[in-house]
């Protein structure tokens, strides 16, 4: 999508969603055209939800909105964490730009940005529309509410995970431009926000006044999904408390990490293996105008060949990809900038779900945590349970370790291989910890490549080139 006029695009968008929702899938080309499947592309939006099922279809559409996106985030920001390549001569950019040079005019800058704002905006408008509703009860209002602060909550980290230190706006619903807010703020402001969608779903009742799809299974009541804004709440505080760890002496925010611990806690983590992939997917389908997994197609998907490098030999993980020469892919040019014949078989087809978080995830966000507090014995506890469980691989010791530096990595490289393609942890853990260049330089010749995205040129254009944050 394209915006050309004088305002920014997220001043727009409010604008916009005064007559359309979430286009849910409009910008992959895939229409809805089935009488029987609600038009998620176009419904409208009025000010006060006036039916249960108005409510339903915007609570649809908020989940929708980012399902499309999720697919591509992961992989550009896997493309960026060097672990995985679209490999398409007929359109070199997917991996020209993030490992080289993104261009603010380009589909891949500006897609996540626009579907992220359209569902935080669609997140405001289901907030403001179900308060002034007299259909629903005090507790459907504050279920509904929890339930859309907290997508909004997910769309801003996306946001500042893809920005970082240029900042990113916070869209006040006004149609006016936003000034363009620094991360220490923003994670302030996200904070803020997932506590109070955490109040909202304390005040909600036992049900939600609609129904989540099946990939929010375990999570479908205002006291489940609770535990998804906490597991939220708890990255936001990691991320606040090493928001300086990249400056001088290396220092880290005691009270955020020890809050990340707490949130963490009320989230639905568990150290438990067999709970290791419990958590909330996006699922997908071939009915019509519905998605399918965007990262499934064998023709242009391929791992980093550093993926299998710098695998420790033995790892359980590395069923998650495949070598075989028949399935050679290169981009053009003497030698090639990116070839690979290494596939991923853990999104074995168009249907395979991807997570948003799950508790695998959580666990070594907690060993992050307590390696930030120095508490590395505990933090090895939980690096040694994914190696053992997850990777088959025997325990490390403390004493194995030459730095406490290397705890950190050894947590990160458990990170890697759990969430292969399936997360963009990797890209933005490596830039929260001043260790990009560790990812090693990409194309020819070799480079560090982008560590954010930009702004796409239309908001830049609306904006007219000022682009500082505040």
């Amino acid at each position: 999508m394209t915006y050309h006029a004088m305002r920014s695009p997220v001043g727009r968008l409010i604008r916009q969603l005064a007559v359309t929702a979430l286009p849910a899938v409009a910008l992959l080309g895939v229409g809805c055209s089935d009488p029987m499947i609600p038009d998620y592309n176009n419904p409208q939006l009025p000010s006060v939800i006036p039916s249960k099922d108005q409510l339903q279809n915007q609570v649809t559409g908020l989940v929708a909105g980012d399902r499309e996106q999720h697919a591509f985030f992961i992989l550009v920001l896997e493309t960026m964490g060097r672990d995985a390549y679209r490999i398409d001569g007929a359109d070199p950019r997917y991996i020209q730009q993030p490992l080289g040079q993104f261009s603010p005019g380009a589909f891949l800058v500006s897609f996540t940005w626009n579907s992220t704002y359209r569902t935080i905006l669609g997140a405001q408008r289901l907030s403001q529309g179900v308060e002034g509703s007299p259909v629903f009860t005090a507790q459907e209002k504050a279920a509904s509410q929890g339930f859309a602060r907290t997508i909004q909550g997910l769309q801003y980290i996306k946001a500042i995970e893809t920005r970082d230190s240029l900042g990113i706006p916070i869209a006040a619903g006004t149609g006016a431009i936003d000034p363009i807010i620094c991360k220490p703020a923003v994670l302030t402001y996200i904070s803020a926000l997932l506590d109070s969608a955490a109040t909202n779903l304390g005040a909600g009742g036992s049900t939600f006044p609609f129904t989540l799809p099946s990939g929010f299974a375990g999570f479908t009541t205002p006291a489940t999904f609770l535990q998804f804004n906490r597991a939220l709440a708890a990255k936001v505080h990691i991320y606040r408390g090493f928001a300086a760890y990249k400056t001088a002496g290396n220092p880290v925010n005691a009270t955020e990490l020890n809050a990340a611990l707490t949130a963490l806690d009320a989230s639905f983590y568990s150290a438990t293996p067999a709970n290791f992939r419990v958590g909330l997917y996006h699922t997908f389908s071939t009915a019509s105008g519905d998605l399918q997994n965007g990262n499934f197609n064998l023709a242009v998907y391929r791992a980093n060949p550093k993926v299998l490098a710098e695998a420790e030999a033995g790892d359980l993980r590395l069923s998650k990809i495949q070598q075989d020469p028949s399935y050679q892919l290169a981009l053009p040019g003497t030698p090639p900038p990116a070839q690979s014949d290494i596939i991923f078989l853990n999104i074995s087809g168009p249907l395979t779900p991807l997570p948003i978080i799950i508790d695998e995830q959580l666990v070594l966000m907690r060993a992050e945590a307590l390696w930030g507090l120095n508490r590395d014995a505990e933090a090895l506890v939980l690096i040694n349970l994914v190696r053992q469980n997850s990777g088959g691989l025997g325990p490390r010791l403390i004493g194995s370790f030459p730095t406490r530096l290397d705890i950190l990595r050894e947590i990160l490289k458990q990170k890697r291989y759990s969430l292969l393609f399936e997360s963009g942890d990797r890209a933005v853990d490596y830039q929260m910890f001043g260790l990009w260049s560790e990812l090693g330089k990409e194309l020819q010749p070799p480079g560090d490549g982008p560590h954010v995205i930009p702004f796409p040129s239309a908001e830049i254009n609306a904006r007219n080139n000022v682009l500082t944050c505040t």
